[in-house]
């Protein structure tokens, strides 16, 4: 019986990797059909089926990008127990911060927030609570609220039962220790999560919340202007906006946020200045519930 666990993870692999496969194999063959149909141009050479292989690949990374993020920004279902907004009806906005506390660039953070008087909601990763342990603490000093995003930012789907648990359960315990605050919040990392994990959540009673508006400030490259137009041209009210005081495009830390730590002050300019009230995120969900409850009249 101890391996049913595992054989049910490796079979959530094989369900994935198949769901893929289906993906490709379709849009291989409707890229066949239209470069036959609209192009007259059927591949027959080496190289003309290799280049066909390039393209469908390329089409359905596209499409396996798109599906995640309509997973990530709509869901599939009925999902109230996820926060993706607060109130559209207010004027109030929340910011919150993923996969710190960074010794490098966390400090600069709570300082500009600080000095803006700018509550946020900081998502802190169990390992880097424990290596950075004084920044967290002063995360919670400083009054800021406190969510769990795992203990080594691992991608919950694709976890075993055992990994999933020990990520959410033992960050927990790191950051409730360490800060004295429990988290109230938990984020899955990159927003992707299954019934597991919604269970899971719903045990400890950590609420799930996901964004509103990715500042993106995780790419490679990117610039201060960049993420102060997508955080400040898009932003409305009961919008939750996302930045990174740490982490990396694929490990859990080792990326640059400079860029993010000089836009940051800029954001709440510019957010005040539309007129926006940055508050905390259990006040910009106090009167949300998730998705609506459907009503049911029930005749008498």
């Amino acid at each position: 019986m101890s391996d049913l666990p595992e054989v049910a993870h490796l079979m959530r692999l094989a369900v994935l990797g198949i769901s893929a496969s289906v993906i490709y194999i379709y849009i291989r063959r409707f890229t066949g059909r239209v470069a036959a149909r609209l192009l007259d141009w059927t591949p027959t050479s080496r190289r003309e089926r290799l280049l066909m292989t390039i393209i469908a690949t390329l089409l359905t990374i596209v499409a396996v990008f798109l599906a995640v993020h309509f997973y990530v920004y709509s869901g599939l279902d009925y999902q109230p127990d996820i926060y993706r907004t607060g109130n559209p009806k207010t004027n109030q906005v929340a910011l919150t911060f993923d996969d710190g506390p960074s010794q490098e660039f966390t400090p600069f953070v709570l300082d500009v927030l600080r000095e803006y008087n700018a509550p946020a909601t900081f998502f802190l990763v169990g390992v880097h609570v424990e290596r950075c342990p004084d920044i967290a603490r002063r995360i919670a000093e400083e009054g800021h609220e406190i969510g769990n995003h795992t203990y080594r930012h691992v991608t919950m789907p694709t976890a075993s039962n055992k990994t999933l648990y020990e990520e959410v359960i033992k960050a927990t315990r790191v950051i409730t220790q360490v800060t004295g605050e429990y988290p109230k919040y938990i984020r899955p990392p990159r927003g992707v999560y299954d019934a597991r994990f919604r269970r899971l959540s719903h045990v400890l009673g950590q609420k799930i919340v996901l964004w509103t508006i990715s500042t993106r400030d995780w790419r490679y490259g990117t610039s201060t202007q960049a993420i102060v137009k997508r955080a400040v041209s898009q932003a409305k009210g009961g919008d939750i906006i996302l930045f990174h005081d740490s982490g990396a495009l694929i490990r859990n830390e080792g990326g640059d946020r400079s860029a993010t730590v000089r836009a940051l002050p800029l954001v709440i300019e510019g957010l005040r200045q539309k007129g926006l009230e940055i508050v905390p995120l259990g006040e910009l969900l106090e009167e949300e519930f998730g998705e609506e409850f459907p009503v049911v009249e029930i005749p008498e």
